[in-house]
């Protein structure tokens, strides 16, 4: 029988350790999971704690029960907000998921012909590509491949790119604030080597964010190409009112540039 100490609530230690024991593969995603009946034995508490203590893991989707079957693992999705830029650091932290990455490609480049007209970039101008996986609970999630300018990024170039945000490493040594995005969403589908990397079947559905950053200055400093786990993030955004001809007093709608 395993013990529980004080004076964090008990509820909330059983939460953690179960929660540990799902994060350590200890569980198969669709495994059953144990009972509530098991659980007080287990930990010798009162069924309104393991209660409590379940009703966590099942909010954050790591747990599904099904009348009549019983409590299964689950992987919980994981929620972003396309209408907010944010960092994958960032948003892992909000749903209490431990992130990591691993760099697999960094190198110097000059600017893409393409990139050099998106982002109204000098001829001259070079570029730091840097491609890394992307991790939740050591789960791989994300293929990143962002460009740089390289003259901004130059002083964090050598630093450790795996244990930090780039976005947090750019503002404190070059005082780089995020300003504006451009971004698009595309279903894809996978290929070999990046279902591979993503731990999914070939053909599996991904999704493919091209996105275009911007300083507070208004100077493009980034542009990355991004695929996501479609099984395992979700993106929601906000509408706002259609405009009609008649709320823009006549003037025809502008049309969203295609051409990236």
């Amino acid at each position: 029988m395993e013990e529980i100490t004080q004076p964090i609530p008990k509820y909330y230690q059983i939460y953690k350790k179960l929660l540990k024991q799902i994060r350590s593969g200890k569980f198969e995603e669709f495994d059953r999971f144990y009972s509530d009946t098991e659980l007080v034995e287990k930990y010798d508490v009162s069924r309104g704690t393991i209660r409590e203590a379940v009703k966590l893991l099942i909010q954050q989707g790591y747990i599904v029960r099904e009348q009549g079957k019983g409590t299964f693992v689950t992987s919980p999705t994981i929620e972003q907000d396309s209408d907010k830029l944010m960092g994958f650091t960032e948003l892992m932290v909000k749903h209490d998921i431990e992130p990591s990455a691993k760099v697999i490609e960094r190198e110097v480049v000059d600017a893409p012909l393409d990139l050099k007209g998106l982002m109204d970039l000098e001829d001259e101008t070079r570029m730091v590509r840097i491609v890394r996986i992307r991790y939740g609970n050591e789960e791989p999630l994300i293929i990143e491949q962002s460009y740089f300018v390289y003259d901004l990024f130059q002083p964090i170039y050598e630093m450790d790119l795996e244990a930090n945000s780039i976005y947090e490493l750019l503002y404190k040594y070059t005082d780089t604030r995020l300003g504006e995005a451009r971004q698009r969403i595309t279903a894809v589908n996978a290929e070999k080597e990046e279902a591979d990397l993503l731990n999914v079947d070939t053909g599996a559905p991904l999704l493919l964010m091209k996105r275009l950053i911007k300083t507070k200055e208004g100077n493009y400093f980034q542009y990355s190409e991004d695929l996501y786990r479609s099984d395992r993030i979700n993106f929601t955004t906000t509408t706002k009112p259609y405009e009609n001809s008649h709320d823009n007093h006549g003037l025809p709608l502008e049309l969203r540039d295609q051409s990236w």
